[in-house]
């Protein structure tokens, strides 16, 4: 039963996958080509380091955009068909949510494995000075994290709300807006430095986002 639904989860989203692995994997030669002319030149340890600056920041946003796509897509086929095939299988609701939740988690590690690819291929054409590091692996590994655990909280949201989802994640939005607007008026700015500290620094539920996500380093 798995399998089929893996296979529905493949035939779904194979479109998305197979984009998002190909920006994943042309990423980190794309953004250092951006900052920096050429692949063969000496450069120092800080024109390196500044060369990878925005990788980071770039990866994580596409490590959340993933998890999201794994979510929306399968949903919105069963949502366009009222739901008919997962109420058609011979098992339960919860057991189909929890197979559908490990069939998107396992194409994840298509688009980490593209990230891998692409951090070795620029590093492959980038000399480093002694100095400095390579970690495509950690990175990469960083990345299926941070994937993860987007797919967890848009996965929860989406099969505990059904259609009010979007509604949902736009009250979230609005409310943390009015929140932090209030907080400043109020002086109470360093409340919400508490609650951001709180979700994005270890042990928070969003700690992988929080943490640096080096492609080079000492």
């Amino acid at each position: 039963m798995f399998g089929q639904i893996l296979y529905t989860q493949i035939k779904w989203t194979r479109a998305s996958v197979a984009v998002l692995a190909v920006v994943a994997f042309a990423m980190p030669a794309g953004l250092w080509r951006a900052a920096r002319q050429g692949y063969y030149t000496n450069y120092t340890a800080m024109e390196v380091m500044s060369g990878f600056a925005f990788l980071g920041p770039a990866l994580g946003f596409l490590a959340f955009f993933c998890g999201f796509m794994m979510v929306a897509q399968p949903w919105a086929v069963d949502g366009a068909a009222r739901h008919v095939y997962p109420l058609s299988l011979p098992i339960s609701w919860k057991r189909y949510v929890a197979m559908r939740f490990g069939a998107g988690a396992i194409l994840l590690l298509v688009p980490a494995v593209a990230v891998w690819l692409g951090c070795l291929l620029v590093l492959a054409l980038v000399p480093l000075p002694e100095t400095l590091q390579a970690y495509p692996t950690t990175l990469s590994f960083r990345f299926l994290l941070g994937a993860l655990v987007s797919y967890a909280v848009v996965f929860a949201i989406q099969y505990l709300s059904g259609r009010k989802a979007a509604h949902l994640l736009l009250g979230v939005l609005v409310f943390v807006t009015a929140a932090a607007f209030i907080a400043e008026l109020t002086g109470n700015g360093r409340l919400i430095v508490t609650v951001f500290n709180y979700l994005f620094d270890w042990p928070g539920p969003l700690a992988v986002f929080g943490a640096e996500w080096m492609l080079i380093d000492v």
